[in-house]
């Protein structure tokens, strides 16, 4: 089922444009707060698709509905899992200590200037890093394995990485 519009892919494309553009300062300053947020969402699997089975036939709303039980709490949803998985303290100088321990993003995937391909980019990664044998068919709660945990760190840390060298690319070509 194709995504209702606007959407985050819409928004990108429309927001870069407007950067691009001679619209006021004003306009593109609240532009560029949204483009590094949806840049950053693109990048994160369960913003790029929604896993529908018998169990969810109205979809699983990129993660929103199965929980995890993780140490001594039950309850987390696996959106929010793979969106915590750096951290989420919300403080500058965490989110500085994290960025300067990041791989360097692969070139080859960096130049990839398309938001469409972040985003199918994303969906591939769903269907074979997350929703593994971890996650059942249904809503859960589900008990994540350290195996399952260190591959979803290990690749939430090369999409940051990577979003932030496509987020630099397409502010510097939209604002020569």
């Amino acid at each position: 089922m194709p995504p209702s519009t606007p959407n985050a892919l819409t928004q990108i494309v429309t927001f870069r444009e407007t950067l691009s553009s001679d619209v006021k300062d004003a306009v593109k300053s609240y532009d560029v707060v949204w483009l590094l947020h949806l840049v950053g969402d693109a990048h994160q699997p369960l913003h790029a698709t929604s896993r529908f089975t018998h169990a969810l036939p109205r979809g699983d709303q990129g993660g929103n509905v199965e929980t995890l039980c993780r140490a001594f709490t039950c309850g987390l949803k696996l959106h929010a899992f793979w969106d915590g998985l750096l951290g989420d303290s919300g403080r500058p100088d965490d989110a500085i200590v994290i960025a300067a321990a990041l791989p360097p993003a692969d070139p080859s995937l960096s130049s990839v200037s398309d938001p469409k391909a972040w985003f199918e980019e994303g969906a591939q990664i769903a269907k074979e890093s997350v929703y593994t044998s971890a996650i059942g068919d249904d809503a859960g709660p589900f008990n994540l394995d350290a195996d399952y945990q260190q591959t979803a760190t290990r690749i939430a840390r090369q999409r940051v990485a990577l979003a932030g060298e496509r987020l630099a690319r397409l502010l510097n070509a939209a604002m020569k």
